[in-house]
């Protein structure tokens, strides 16, 4: 139980009694830190007998290098009569530091004394250290991740331009390696990447930072580089490492690499534009078989059209942080409050400008990263629900679109699970959207996929109904929670018999089966008031909001410009 304040703590012991039962620590001291009454929580958490209470005092139960905190705290409770906090340790027994948040405050009633309140935030600092670790580190192989990777590359070009020394950054790329994980499935595959970075590192010796910035692709940073020559010989040794063979079940594998390099300092280079030329020397290094490695060129300014290689962009745009997450709303149609929100996902290159789903979705599939993507956008919108949460903006649910390769992906329902843990959020706030195609894909793997994390609490929900299968055989089948129809019939509904007929029967369908139903791309008052009289309540589209970044939304909300449904 943690207390903002000590206002309703009186000076009578037996008034508190309930109060001290639920606190870890309670208790009474005078100005010099002697024990005058503890509770028996108190006195069990800091695991003395009662008699030897006279023999001690409150800095006792402190070590030597917390005691000035609680010397400084003791003092300004004195001089301000006021509460005053500090986070310290405090040894249990005195073997066991337990991280304890102490709360001091004058006791009005009788002068001289301090209660003295404490909560043990010890599991607290250990998930914020362990969620601290998990967001700098990757799971599958230990190393680093892209987000200390950027942080050490800030570092280290700090360091070279302060010594006059020179900088290169290596991206390491493993050629098709989704083919491994088709041939023998993803834990092979996952092995194999742990074994390459253990490979990676032992190239290293330890004197160069190693980090996994996505899927196949690794970075290295090499400090106080004399020449190329110097990176080009590194680079041969890695190359040499991951081209040894692997082995698995008496067979053996045999990877090959690609390796892109760019030196710093550079005449314009930041780290994004450094994380860019990497990308760029990884392009010029084509495809060969085996070894291939260039360092990045200087180019005239327009030699590049603006649509080459944009999976090198697409590459680079993941790490410059060039995609973000829109929301739009969901609404009940009646009343004009938030039921939930969609995650979409965008994609603004520094050159193209916006880039259509439609082009980077199906890029990203093909080179690998939907995975990469699709776990990103979960987490963040989880993490999106918590933040609105803490600021009084309450939505019921957020829904997250799942693509046919994410779906496919054996590592799918752990990548959901860890969303979850990272964030806290309830899992039954995340609606999953799947499309028919998906789901009639393999009805069997579908089948089993979605009870597995329906029994974990998330929901799914048939995106685009109606432009497939729309069999009631199908659809009662799996565990899903809610249809969304799709825009097409939406448009002309006002003037199309056969898209009201089409509504209504998807509304019938919905009612048989228990469903919600949301419909898609609303942009006028006659389609609003169509779906209302048809029986579908839930709107989504331009006539309410479009599709918005996080920061405009929120103001809208805070605003009252959009209020959220009750739950």
């Amino acid at each position: 139980m943690r207390l903002d304040t000590l206002d309703h703590v009186r000076a009578d012991v037996d008034s508190t009694a309930s109060f001290e039962q639920v606190i870890d620590f309670f208790a009474r001291i005078d100005e010099q830190g002697r024990f005058l009454h503890i509770s028996t929580p108190g006195l069990a958490f800091i695991g003395y007998h009662r008699e030897y209470l006279p023999h001690i005092t409150l800095r006792d139960l402190v070590p030597p290098e917390d005691a000035p905190l609680l010397d400084a705290c003791l003092r300004q409770a004195v001089q301000t009569a006021e509460v005053q906090k500090c986070t310290l340790h405090l040894v249990k027994t005195l073997t066991y530091p337990r991280l304890v948040e102490l709360r001091i405050s004058p006791d009005a009633a009788v002068p001289g004394q301090l209660m003295v309140v404490g909560h043990d935030v010890s599991a607290w600092a250990d998930n914020e250290q362990c969620l601290t670790y998990a967001m700098h580190h990757d799971v599958l192989t230990g190393l680093d991740n892209l987000a200390s990777a950027r942080h050490e590359i800030e570092r280290a070009k700090r360091e070279a331009l302060a010594k006059g020394g020179r900088v290169a950054l290596l991206q390491v790329d493993i050629d098709e390696f989704y083919r491994v994980n088709q041939a023998f499935g993803y834990e092979v595959g996952d092995r194999i990447l742990h074994e390459t970075a253990l490979r990676l590192k032992n190239a290293c010796q330890g004197r160069d930072f190693v980090a996994r910035c996505y899927s196949d692709a690794f970075l290295i940073l090499l400090r106080d580089v004399p020449d190329r020559n110097y990176v080009e010989a590194f680079a041969r040794r890695v190359s040499d490492a991951i081209q040894r063979p692997y082995s698995h079940d008496g067979q053996t594998l045999q990877l090959s690499v690609r390796i892109g390099a760019a030196i710093f300092p550079d005449p314009v280079n930041d780290t994004d534009q450094l994380l860019n030329h990497v990308d760029e020397a990884l392009a010029l290094a084509g495809r060969n078989r085996g070894y291939s490695f260039a360092f990045y060129e200087r180019r005239p300014a327009g030699s590049r059209p603006d649509t080459l290689r944009l999976e090198s962009d697409l590459h680079s745009g993941i790490r410059n942080g060039e995609f973000s997450l829109y929301y739009q709303p969901i609404v009940d149609a009646r009343s004009g409050r938030v039921a939930g929100i969609e995650a979409l996902m965008r994609w603004h290159h520094p050159v193209l400008g916006a880039v259509s789903p439609e082009i980077f979705i199906s890029l990203a599939e093909s080179a690998g990263l939907i995975n990469f993507l699709g776990g990103w956008a979960l987490k963040n919108t989880c993490m999106q629900l918590m933040q609105w949460d803490a600021r009084g903006i309450h939505l019921q649910y957020a829904t997250v679109n799942v693509s046919a390769q994410q779906f496919r992906d054996k590592r799918f329902p752990a990548i959901v699970r860890e969303a979850f843990k990272l964030t806290g959020l309830a899992p039954r706030r995340i609606i999953l959207e799947i499309t028919e195609s998906v789901l009639m894909e393999d009805p069997d793997h579908a089948k089993e996929l979605l009870e597995e994390l329906t029994d974990l609490g998330v929901r799914f929900a048939v995106d685009d109904f109606g432009t497939g299968y729309s069999s009631l055989a199908y659809l009662q089948s799996f565990p899903l929670a809610a249809l969304k129809i799709d825009r097409r019939f939406i448009s002309d509904l006002p003037v199309s018999r056969n898209d009201q007929a089409i509504v209504a029967a998807i509304v019938g369908l919905a009612r048989t089966l228990g469903l919600s139903l949301v419909a898609e791309g609303v942009e006028t008052e006659e389609q609003k008031n169509l779906l209302l009289s048809s029986g579908c309540d839930l709107i989504q589209g331009w006539l309410v909001c479009k599709a918005l970044p996080i920061n405009e939304l929120t103001r809208k909300f805070e605003a009252g410009e959009l209020l959220p449904l009750e739950c």
